[in-house]
């Protein structure tokens, strides 16, 4: 297939007609229509009613550029974290928090005596939780929550209970065990080198610096070492077996569910890499359709029972071939941007949803098309060269595909310029210092994962 070529996919796959065709092209429900209207209880008469966006960073700039475009008007209510969607024009609003320690608390005061009534779509974890828990006083105040199961919603915050769900679904899934305080600490009986990452990945977060989502440990005492300060804290954790394998074996699957619990739209994407390797966020992502990915992913899904819009994460094993889950994020992801220059409105779907419009395009996307996060991927090629993973050759070949800019738009510049002016200030700052110190929260907390260096 020639790259930026519009790849074909399943839009309302059935459970036996997720594969490929013979000739490669992923089969396409010709029985299809029109898009399944919203529940009627959804439904408004105003179709410009302004959405109100809960936290997050990159997602959140790219669900606030493609609704503004689309004439709706966007705020932000955001969630403490920096945000480069604090400078884009696509906001009508920035509404940082007034306190910290209670985001939440100020976006329900806001949003029941402040806002007018609006639709409230999450890019955050914590803004999944919140819509979650709040819904009915949400909507008795005349908004309107994005579509969800919120139950469903609920479990996949919670990274144990999503395994279980897979295992229960027959969807491969990593050995895990979850540790809640120091007595089951003390006891640890797990294989080692494991993984350790926290069950509640947004409450952790709100507590500790750190940019990746977990770290390796070799032994039960190198395990005790990282755990020990974390569990003092209350936070559970999570042991889990590493799957083997080159970073470039992850998969992810997007999908919109009806309320029937139906596919409005199949994706699927592949990252090359990721920063800090092997644990990170991906700085490398490139579109490419596959089948398997799709199939898994709707079973698991749909086995969740899960509705609205769904980011599911694979990494394939190689000891047994076999797609393994790593996670699933009911919610806009950073890579929402990515998406839609490939051909699908992710916000657009979500937003129209809940009034009956129409949706935008769902029955193609462009294969091979990349995003990329030049400042970490960078920093990432480093490390898989030093472990021999990677060569410069080998880099500089996957930058050939069409990129998609991160954050960068020529009819939104300022997010990309306070970004890279900031990066020069803090390269400034880090030049004149003549010692160095442990990286640092705001509020003066370790990186957590630092006794694992």
């Amino acid at each position: 297939m020639a790259e930026g070529e519009l790849h074909e996919k399943v839009v309302r796959p059935k459970a036996d007609t997720l594969g490929a065709r013979a000739d490669g092209v992923s089969p396409v429900d010709t029985t299809r229509t029109e898009p399944t209207a919203a529940p009627r209880e959804m439904s408004m008469q105003n179709p410009t009613m302004p959405a109100v966006v809960l936290g997050g960073a990159v997602a959140a700039l790219s669900v606030a550029r493609s609704l503004w475009q689309s004439g709706v008007r966007v705020d932000l209510l955001a969630d403490g974290l920096r945000s480069p969607a604090r400078h884009s024009r696509a906001l009508r609003r920035y509404l940082p928090p007034a306190d910290a320690e209670a985001v939440t608390d100020g976006w329900i005061t806001w949003l029941l005596n402040e806002s007018e009534p609006a639709a409230i779509l999450p890019c955050s974890d914590e803004g999944v939780e919140f819509i979650a828990r709040r819904r009915g006083e949400l909507e008795a105040a005349g908004h309107r929550p994005w579509e969800a199961n919120d139950e469903g919603s609920l479990n996949m915050l919670d990274k144990a209970g999503a395994y279980v769900v897979a295992r229960a679904a027959e969807v491969g899934a990593p050995q895990t065990v979850t540790l809640t305080n120091l007595t089951e600490l003390a006891r640890l009986d797990f294989p080692f080198p494991c993984g350790i990452k926290p069950v509640y990945a947004h409450r952790f977060a709100r507590q500790f610096k750190t940019a990746a989502k977990g770290v390796t440990v070799a032994t039960a005492e190198h395990a005790r070492r990282v755990l020990t300060p974390i569990l003092k804290e209350g936070h559970p954790m999570l042991l889990t077996e590493v799957i083997p394998g080159p970073d470039d074996q992850y998969r992810s699957y997007f999908t919109y569910l009806d309320e029937h619990g139906e596919p409005l739209l199949t994706f699927t994407k592949r990252k090359l890499r990721q920063y800090p390797t092997h644990f990170g966020l991906g700085s490398y992502h490139l579109t490419e359709w596959n089948p398997d990915v799709a199939r898994l992913g709707f079973q698991f899904a749909r086995a969740a029972g899960l509705r609205g819009l769904v980011n599911i994460e694979f990494k394939r094993d190689p000891r047994d071939g076999e797609l393994k889950l790593i996670e699933c994020n009911p919610r806009f992801t950073e890579v929402t941007g990515q998406v839609r220059a490939a051909g699908i409105d992710l916000a657009l779907v979500a937003y129209n949803r809940l009034f009956g419009l129409p949706l935008p395009p769902l029955d193609s996307f462009k294969d091979h098309l990349a995003m990329w996060y030049p400042v970490d991927d960078i920093r990432a090629f480093r490390e898989y060269r030093r472990q021999g993973e990677l060569t410069t050759a080998a880099w500089l070949r996957t930058l050939a595909h069409r990129q998609v800019p991160l954050i960068f738009s020529w009819r939104d510049p300022k997010p990309s310029l306070h970004i890279w002016r900031a990066r020069t200030h803090a390269l400034a700052r880090k030049a004149s210092r003549s010692n160095q110190v442990p990286p640092q929260a705001d509020d003066g907390k370790l990186d957590p994962y630092e006794a694992a260096i």
